[in-house]
């Protein structure tokens, strides 16, 4: 082994040890397993800094056929080669992104804390463990940047966020990415020199989709143009517009959990908390990837004369309505909270 290997080596169980600083090797963890590199460079980290125990969880999203069947029984594998409990399930992505209007991207995502909270109150184990790196977090936020994001969107993916699995009792599913500072290359040199075994996705290559193509063309392309150093000013953008998120959010969290909210005070607030206070409040209230637009149509509720407009219509067959100095919605059986 040559000093760069070992460096390598050290790296990465350095900066993943400082991502889990606060837990103990005792401590359980769920940990994502898709039986890619990245993945799988998680798993023999842990191994390596003696997590031992882990409760693998696998979904199975059925978009890739036989090859997803492989990954299926890759991971199978390992689990019982490692001695690990290992949690599996199968999804129809495809038919799940139909019946809700979603992309398959996002269908995926869906499912997939599904599946997590599932598994969490099944082991009565609410910390999960995700292997997103550095590079995972640049896409993202040109991926949101493209599309027109907020400061939310370009926040990214935090170290540790959650997510509510249980609204009735108010149960919370706690995320940890504990590789977030750490980049692909970092991980390509650790899983090389730690001989991590795992699969290989094709469809990581196919550039009609949006991240592929900022991972294979956009980001070589300004890495020649930049150089590699304008990769960490703009995660350093990411961190700062995370904390004013975080401060913002703050503000309008009081607003979020009333059922109805009071037209004459939104009408006297700045137009940016505006549009905050009412994309929290949806999300409160059940309805599922609200966007700029939505947002938009629920605020001409207030910004268009009273005599103008009084319900607007919102996705997944929600309606937002002005009544009687209120707004309030109008939902479907099935995004009753």
């Amino acid at each position: 082994m040559d000093i760069f290997e070992q460096t390598a080596l050290s790296l990465f169980l350095n900066k993943l040890s400082r991502g889990l600083a606060r837990f103990f090797p005792e401590t359980k963890f769920l940990v994502g397993i898709s039986g890619g590199r990245d993945s799988m460079c998680l798993l023999y980290g842990l191994l390596t800094l003696g997590y031992q125990r882990l409760i693998l969880c696998h979904l199975n999203h059925q978009l890739r056929g036989a090859a997803a069947r492989m990954d299926e029984r890759f991971v199978i594998s390992q689990a019982q080669e490692l001695g690990l409990s290992l949690r599996l399930a199968r999804a129809q992505t495809e038919q799940f992104a139909s019946d809700q209007g979603f992309c398959t991207e996002m269908a995926g995502r869906e499912l997939r804390y599904a599946f997590f909270a599932e598994v969490a109150k099944e082991t009565h184990c609410a910390t999960l463990l995700l292997a997103h790196h550095a590079d995972d977090q640049l896409e993202t936020c040109w991926i949101n940047l493209l599309r027109g994001t907020g400061t939310a969107g370009l926040a990214g993916m935090r170290m540790e966020s959650a997510r509510r699995i249980e609204k009735e009792r108010g149960n919370t599913l706690h995320i940890i990415r504990p590789l977030l500072r750490l980049s692909r290359s970092e991980v390509v040199q650790f899983s090389c020199e730690r001989k991590v075994p795992f699969r290989e996705d094709a469809t990581n290559l196919d550039t009609n989709l949006m991240r592929n193509r900022i991972r294979h063309e956009l980001l070589p392309f300004l890495d020649r143009r930049f150089g590699i150093n304008y990769r960490k000013a703009i995660l350093r953008c990411t961190e700062i517009l995370a904390d004013e998120e975080d401060w913002m959010k703050g503000i309008a969290e009081s607003f979020s959990y009333e059922t109805q909210l009071a037209y004459k005070k939104l009408c006297s607030l700045p137009r940016g908390l505006q549009r905050r206070i009412l994309r929290q409040w949806l999300l409160k209230q059940g309805v599922p990837e609200v966007d700029f637009a939505a947002v938009e149509r629920i605020r001409s509720l207030i910004v268009l004369p009273l005599s103008k407009l009084a319900k607007v219509n919102l996705p997944f067959g929600v309606h937002a309505r002005r009544r009687s100095g209120v707004l309030f919605l109008e939902r479907p059986p099935h995004l009753d909270c």
